[in-house]
């Protein structure tokens, strides 16, 4: 049953972080660049879908490391070949995922800094980058839904 749970838990996690980064890059996508929505939505907004995306990224670590325990325990910490391999590319996209996802929330902060100073024209060419961010961490977290399925399959 706890295991269950976790394993609940850890798709869960997995779905709200990439959920909230394809949030973002659609919502990124439908402004207008340099409008007054588009500033809105980075000094308001932003930082906090990716604050509800690095939540989610913490449970499913922390998840993950609590499955990861269960399995080994269950097999005697004998894993496959293929199956460490498979583990160690979710770990890969994971570490990349994170990096990608702290290097967009410091080009957010960086923006909305110069939007409190009035700049109204800094948002544009940051949230394209930021919304080619998110999108590539939904590209990243999609490869590893089905890499996790996988691992849960063997």
């Amino acid at each position: 049953m706890l295991e269950t749970a976790i394993g609940w838990t850890h798709a869960v996690a997995g779905a709200i972080w990439i959920g909230a980064c394809a949030c973002f890059a659609i919502a990124g996508l439908a402004l207008g660049a340099g409008s007054a929505e588009q500033r809105n939505f980075v000094a308001n907004s932003a930082a906090k879908i990716d604050v509800l995306g690095l939540i989610a990224a913490a449970v499913l670590l922390a998840t993950g490391l609590i499955s990861l325990t269960v399995a080994g325990v269950m097999r005697g910490f004998a894993f496959s070949t293929t199956f460490m391999t498979v583990l160690a590319i979710k770990i890969a996209l994971f570490i990349v995922m994170i990096a990608v996802m702290m290097w967009s929330m410091r080009v957010g902060a960086a923006v909305r800094a110069v939007i409190a100073r009035e700049r109204i024209d800094a948002a544009a060419g940051a949230m394209t980058r930021m919304v080619k961010a998110h999108a590539a961490i939904v590209a990243m977290g999609g490869i590893a839904l089905i890499l996790g399925m996988w691992l849960v399959g063997s």
